[in-house]
């Protein structure tokens, strides 16, 4: 019994060390395998990242010789899972110690160039700027200046441009109180003359001066109603102004907002519909209305006198016709006529220079080309279809900006305007293209290379325009200047707001004329400060008011060194463009010029992030790996 139980005992032992020796080779296989799975999944995500290192390394090279952008073009993710797979089927072909049964790889996710309103193309821009191609010159306090001076200037130029055309509507509305002062000169006249008629006894004479006066009469109240709807007419744009300066008026500074709000107000009280000058037109009707009863009688009067001579036969031979004590009963209700001459002496006094300064005021807004282009230069012709472009397209709703511009915000909006300077030619530049004028293109979109210069140059000219129309509200001399011809224009009886408001219209014509001069030399290759000083005016008044834009043609486009040249302005309106914008146009530009060289080359084609995905299994274990690439 002892010994089968020893026996026993010694068996159990085998058994015990038996099963740990089991568990423990269990544990060492689990451990090796797990070992092999994890070097496995380690070795596949090698090989992930670096064949989606060597996909992306085939970007475009014609984009980043031109443009110095990374972007890689595709058809579709299953052509691009079949470039990778060469590349990643390389890592396993030789390493049989990490055993991979059933790889499935696929392309997937893929972010185009042109998503998300062309925050990866901005991000591609900034990447290669921030490098040290360009070293930032400002910082952001000093870029927060320029982009709000620009701002300040353009709002500036569209309230000044506002009430210059106001200023040419209350001409206008001038012309007609002249028109009633003529009416009321001839009437006066031809009353003179119609009473020496009766005094002369030539009745048939008085007859008909009486018609031609009572024809002239009875234009008095047509005038003065056209004369109110011209004022309603200005008053309401006037409304109109004020409201759009009052929404501008958080873009401009308090010294700014200050000298406009004193020419607003001349306004204002020139139309005011209780002022002095729209009472006396009214009043001119009531007088005119009481002359034509006073006219209407005469006549009457002369017509029966004049029959009743015409019939007298003397009873007697020596009687005679006392005419001139019948007449003297007309000449008796023509003394009732009121003789109206509140208007006779009001009125432009020089219709000609007058009518210059009108003519230049229209040109805001117009073709203008052909007289700013420099001499031997010519515009180029060449068009394009930007229905199929970038900003055609891709470009979804407009967003906002959304913050204010302080930061780094400012500093990579510098850079991207920088890169579009170099890398985008504008008008000055030589290279020969198809659509040449592309930093003009990012302005304003249009298809013709002339119909963006156009709208670029009145661009520029506006800010000229704002940043002179300054110079010239601070400087007492030249605002003197502009207000004695004023005063010679409206006649030296002229209401005083008229004068203001004219002296006013005069000066935004005298800057809009100095601001072409500005843009032809900047087309020439010169420079041009934001804000001048007086000694760098080039425009006199007098000349421009004697010869009007012939006088520009006459002046030289003398280059100097100090001031921003044409390129640093377009920079400058790129602050105002709305950042999406500006991002599709500049890829229009991309797809164009690549175009030329690739037909049927699409920007929506070209990545800039990819995503990858590869699936597979162990001996045991079924592994997954993703990787994500961006340039």
């Amino acid at each position: 019994m002892a010994g089968g139980r020893k026996e026993e005992l010694e068996g159990s032992i085998t058994v015990f060390l038996s099963l740990v020796l089991t568990c423990i080779c269990a544990l060492m296989g689990g451990l090796f395998e797990s070992v092999r799975t994890a070097g496995s999944g380690w070795y596949m995500q090698m090989a992930l990242d670096s064949s989606l290192d060597s996909l992306m390394s085939k970007y475009h090279r014609d984009i980043w010789e031109k443009y110095r952008l990374f972007v890689l073009e595709f058809e579709d993710t299953g052509g691009l899972a079949g470039e990778m797979e060469p590349y990643f089927e390389s890592y396993f072909y030789n390493a049989p110690f990490y055993p991979m049964e059933d790889r499935m790889l696929t392309v997937s996710s893929p972010v185009l160039i042109t998503e998300d309103g062309g925050r990866w193309f901005e991000q591609e821009i900034l990447d290669y700027m921030k490098l040290g191609v360009w070293s930032m010159e400002q910082d952001s306090g000093e870029l927060k200046k320029m982009a709000d001076g620009i701002k300040e200037a353009e709002s500036f130029s569209a309230i000044a441009e506002e009430y210059q055309k106001n200023g040419r509507r209350l001409l206008e509305l001038e012309e007609i109180v002249e028109e009633i002062g003529e009416s009321l000169k001839k009437q006066a006249e031809w009353l003179k003359e119609g009473n020496l008629c009766l005094e002369r006894g030539d009745g048939n004479g008085f007859i008909r001066l009486a018609e031609k006066l009572l024809r002239e009469l009875e234009r008095i109240p047509g005038l003065v109603q056209k004369y109110e709807k011209k004022a309603d007419e200005l008053k309401e744009e006037i409304d109109k102004a004020e409201a759009e300066a009052a929404g501008r008026r958080e873009d401009l500074q308090s010294e700014t907002w200050g000298l406009l709000e004193g020419e607003m107000q001349s306004y204002r009280s020139y139309t005011d519909s209780e002022g002095s000058r729209r009472r006396e037109v009214k009043e001119t009707e009531t007088v005119a209305g009481r002359n034509k009863a006073v006219i209407e009688s005469a006549l009457e009067k002369a017509r029966e006198v004049q029959e009743y001579i015409d019939e007298w036969e003397p009873e007697q031979e020596e009687d005679e016709l006392d005419e001139r004590r019948l007449w003297r009963k007309v000449l008796a209700i023509t003394g009732r006529f009121q003789t109206d001459l509140r208007f006779t002496g009001t009125g432009t006094k020089d219709k000609r220079r007058l009518k210059i300064l009108e003519s230049l005021s229209r040109l805001v807004g117009s073709d203008l080309l052909s007289i700013v282009v420099p001499e031997g230069m010519e515009v180029s012709p060449d068009k394009i279809d930007i229905s199929k472009l970038p900003s055609a397209t891709e470009r979804g709703e407009i967003a906002g900006e959304g913050g204010q511009m302080t930061g780094s915000f400012l500093l990579d909006t510098a850079l991207i305007h920088e890169y579009a300077s170099r890398f985008y030619t504008n008008f000055l530049s030589e290279e020969e293209q198809r659509l040449k004028y592309e930093q003009e293109y990012l302005l304003s979109g249009a298809e013709s290379d002339r119909e963006n210069l156009k709208k670029t140059v009145n661009r520029v000219i506006a800010v000229r325009e704002a940043m002179n129309f300054l110079v010239l509200l601070k400087d007492p001399e030249m605002r003197h200047e502009a207000e004695a011809l004023a005063a010679a224009v409206t006649g030296a009886s002229g209401l005083a707001p008229l004068v203001s408001v004219t002296a006013y219209f005069i000066m935004t014509v005298w800057a809009l004329a100095e601001s072409i001069q500005d843009v032809k030399v900047l087309l020439s290759g010169g420079n041009i400060p934001f804000l001048k000083q007086k000694g760098e005016w080039r425009v006199s008044l007098t000349g421009l008011a004697e010869s009007g834009i012939s006088l520009l043609d006459e002046l030289e486009c003398s280059k100097e060194e100090r001031g921003l040249n044409y390129t640093s302005y377009l920079k400058l309106l790129l602050w105002l463009a709305e950042r999406e914008e500006k991002a599709y146009r500049m890829m229009d530009m991309i797809q164009k010029n690549i175009g030329e060289k690739q037909p049927g080359f699409r920007m929506n084609q070209c990545v800039y992030r990819l995503e990858a995905e590869c699936s597979g299994r162990g001996n045991l274990i079924p592994i997954h790996r993703r990787a994500k690439k961006a340039y």
